[in-house]
């Protein structure tokens, strides 16, 4: 009779213990993304030349600033990934995205892109200094990405001079549900944005050159960036 009852708790014990290890077992692994594929990466190797442009800072509003990835539902409803994450902070992913994308677009004008920190930047005559303060970031899957950002212009010469600000609103469609889609659309924004970056720092240069007004049209005496 005791053979039979250790029996019978043996098997309600060994049922249990498949029960809590379907409903309570090992949580999914988090996958972490990069805005920059490693074959995208380019370090700039123009150093030391006069002309340069240093990304920074880039700034990002409050609901961006974690790990988790922030995709938007409805009007005014934002969800958090629990597992699909940032491989390191968002602005920086942003300012590396940047540096790389202008980088590669100004290579061809001899002009160096660093991050507005870099120690390299002391050896260029002439620096364009380009902040960056993103409003809004994310993206409806299966629908589009949205970047708003604000940026300007600083040229530092002897001294710290504003020349121009702008806002930049840019789109990207995602294919499908996936947050591989989703992260690859926001790269594709970051592009669009350093594009319209690359664009203007290469007009300004021009016309400094031509010894010209530079952005006559939108030149500030005061610049409310940081």
């Amino acid at each position: 009779m005791a053979t039979q009852r250790f029996i019978l708790v043996l098997l309600i014990i060994c049922g249990l213990s498949a029960t809590f290890a379907g409903c309570f077992g090992t949580s999914p692994s988090p996958r972490f993304y990069t805005l920059v594929p490693p074959e995208s990466e380019r370090v700039s190797e123009a150093t030391g030349l006069d002309t340069a442009v240093g990304i920074g800072p880039v700034t990002i509003p409050d609901y961006l600033d974690r790990k988790q990835i922030v995709t938007r539902f409805g009007r005014n409803e934002i969800v958090l990934a629990e597992f699909d994450q940032w491989g390191g902070s968002l602005e920086e992913e942003i300012s590396r995205a940047l540096v790389t994308d202008l980088a590669v677009r100004l290579s061809s004008k001899g002009i160096t892109v660093l991050p507005w920190r870099s120690p390299l930047l002391a050896k260029s005559r002439t620096v364009y200094r380009i902040p960056v303060t993103v409003t809004r970031f994310d993206g409806t899957r299966w629908e589009k990405v949205v970047l708003n950002a604000q940026w300007g212009v600083f040229i530092r010469e002897k001294r710290e001079e504003g020349l121009l600000a702008k806002e930049s609103t840019l789109t990207e469609e995602i294919p499908d549900k996936s947050y591989e889609a989703l992260v690859a659309a926001m790269g594709k924004a970051v592009k669009g944005l350093g594009k319209e970056i690359a664009d203007c720092v290469v007009t300004v240069a021009a016309k400094k050159t031509d010894n010209k007004e530079p952005g006559v049209q939108g030149r500030l005496s005061r610049v409310n960036m940081p």
